[in-house]
């Protein structure tokens, strides 16, 4: 394993922190190594040469971590993103949230908007590129006169349009007096009082707000100010580098159109014909069954956030829809996608028990059967032992495809995983289904059934 068990390197997704902390008075043998707590004979923990060390919920913790073979190699992860691949952005975020903040209960005069304005942002129904430009404007990345002056590059802070006050984000989009017969002019018909006027966001935060109770009127009024704000940016450019006067007029009519037409791609987008389209190539809405010579393995998992117990079901068919078998296994995992991964798992594990060669295994999880079906160590990088797994039993069978079904058409396995939840050891059937589960398998094409 490599790394010392004091020494632990990486997060896991189990364990309550870096490093396992030993019990006050116990003492810990430093030249252990995580190996010497694995029974690979077995394929789990043993944890009595460390029980005197943790406590009791850590001692749960590491049960429920997964390992991969021992035959895998190692390789180093980044906890902080899904993939365990480093990026700035997940980078910049952990820099982030290592900066000790303010006691919230103490006065403040940051200029940063709360998290739920952002929020609120990047709702809001407006292309990418008006969100990027609003969310640059509350951030004060825009380069203005005031800004470029601030850093030495302007020649002079003040505005270069009315040329009286310093041209900063709320005198441009807000303050300049050519703005005003915008914003009253407009569909808003929105008077601007200068004494209220403090920072951008302060403003968009409390006329944003005061709807809060009245979710149409809300995003109606979102949309309506950031398309005004981009195009009053906008015209502003255009007046300085252009040399062209900025006109109300033009803007508020480049406005109104710029949200007619945005809205009108948003209803044809969503329009029943389209969406039918999608769903008929995407999702399909019943159970097909596979090729003759060829078993379909449909599998699912349900999951309780709450004490991390979860239901795995498994259920093999023919070409002919006939039952071959079908598996509850009651289980644990951290999340939903591990669940899912289990499940995979115990589909593959079944197919190769019942010697099946040519298989398709079937999962409502986009995730996983994306990941199955590309780079597994591009994938969430908590399930990577698991999936790694996965990877060996495929290659037991003859054919073992991968493949997404919508979870309406894989109602048999989810029937099943719903099974497991309530059971406390593994259940089988063979050839015959179980009672509850045969008008599922009606609806699938089973034809006439027996059932126990």
């Amino acid at each position: 394993m490599g790394a010392e068990l004091w020494e632990q390197s990486y997060e896991s997704p189990h364990l309550p922190g870096n490093r396992l902390q030993p019990v006050m008075g116990a003492e810990l043998n430093l030249d252990m190594y995580v190996e010497d707590i694995i029974d690979h004979e077995n394929g789990i923990w043993n944890l009595t040469p460390i029980r005197h060390l943790i406590s009791a919920e850590e001692e749960n913790a590491i049960l429920n971590t997964p390992f991969g073979s021992k035959e895998a190699s190692d390789r180093l992860i980044w906890p902080n993103e899904k993939n365990g691949r480093y990026s700035v952005r997940s980078g910049y975020h952990w820099l982030q949230s290592r900066i000790s903040r303010p006691n919230p209960y103490s006065p403040s005069t940051s200029s940063m908007a709360p998290p739920k304005l952002w929020k609120l942002l990047w709702k809001i129904q407006a292309p990418p590129k008006i969100q990027n430009f609003m969310w640059r404007a509350l951030r004060n990345c825009l380069a203005t006169s005031e800004n470029l002056f601030k850093r030495k590059i302007g020649r002079s802070p003040l505005c270069q349009i009315c040329s009286t006050h310093p041209e900063s984000i709320e005198h441009i989009l807000l303050l300049c007096p050519w703005v005003q017969g915008v914003w009253f002019g407009g569909n808003l018909n929105y008077r601007i009082n200068h004494l209220e006027i403090t920072s951008l966001w302060h403003w968009l935060h409390d006329i944003l707000l005061s709807y809060s109770n009245r979710i149409v009127d809300q995003n109606w009024l979102a949309t309506q100010i950031v398309f005004t704000c981009w195009n009053i940016w906008k015209s502003r450019c255009k007046a300085i580098f252009e040399h062209k006067t900025p006109s109300p007029h033009s803007t508020i009519t480049a406005t109104r159109v710029g949200i007619n037409n945005f809205m009108e791609a948003v209803k044809l987008s969503r329009s029943p014909h389209n969406t039918a389209n999608e769903r008929t190539s995407t999702s399909p809405i019943c159970w097909n069954p596979p090729n003759v010579g060829i078993i379909k393995v449909n599998v699912d998992a349900s999951w309780n956030h709450n004490n991390c117990r979860a239901g795995i079901g498994v259920i093999l068919r023919d070409s002919c829809c006939n039952f071959i078998a079908a598996k509850a296994i009651p289980s644990t995992a951290s999340s939903a996608l591990e669940a899912e991964a289990q499940a995979v798992l115990h589909g593959c594990e079944l197919a190769h028990a019942l010697a099946c060669t040519s298989v398709i295994i079937e999962s409502d999880s986009r995730g996983i059967i994306q990941c199955l079906n590309g780079d597994i160590a591009r994938g969430a990088w908590a399930i990577y032992p698991i999936m790694n797994l996965i990877r060996e039993q495929q290659t037991l069978f003859h054919s073992c495809r991968w493949s997404w079904i919508s979870r309406v058409a894989n109602e048999a396995a989810d029937l099943v995983a719903s099974l497991a939840m309530a059971r406390m050891s593994n259940e089988v059937w063979v050839h015959r289904p179980l009672s509850s589960l045969t008008h599922v398998l009606n609806k699938d094409g089973l034809p006439c059934p027996p059932h126990v």
